[in-house]
């Protein structure tokens, strides 16, 4: 017999998660962030991310950079503004992250979590 509440913990996780805008400040600014998002989100919006790289930019941390696709939606892919295609990650949001984690400002060799992983 199925659970009453579909999935407990992800909805919980949700109404416990800290709005971006609230932490923005204590993200040590030798952090680089990255913003993606799709025009088309309707989960989303297109709003949030601005508002998320204003307060980047007003607690003056500069390393970061916000990428929008207009014809895309929640999943990357092709849709319109009310309804969510499925499909493939579109190819140009998988070079624009290649090119983000690529660059050489970014020395994850460098990160104590990964350090020990990388050879």
């Amino acid at each position: 017999m199925p659970p009453d509440d579909p999935c407990p913990i992800w909805i919980k996780s949700q109404y416990s998660l800290i709005p971006s805008l609230d932490i923005a400040g204590k993200v040590p600014t030798d952090t680089s962030i990255l913003i993606l998002n799709r025009k088309n989100d309707s989960q989303t919006p297109i709003r949030q991310s601005l508002l998320l790289q204003q307060e980047l930019t007003e607690v003056r941390h500069l390393d970061h950079i916000l990428i929008t696709y207009p014809d895309l939606g929640h999943l990357f892919y092709p849709s319109s503004q009310w309804l969510t295609a499925v499909g493939p990650i579109e190819p140009k949001v998988l070079e624009d992250l290649f090119g983000w984690l690529s660059d050489p400002v970014r020395d994850f060799k460098k990160l104590t979590i990964l350090s020990s992983q990388i050879p």
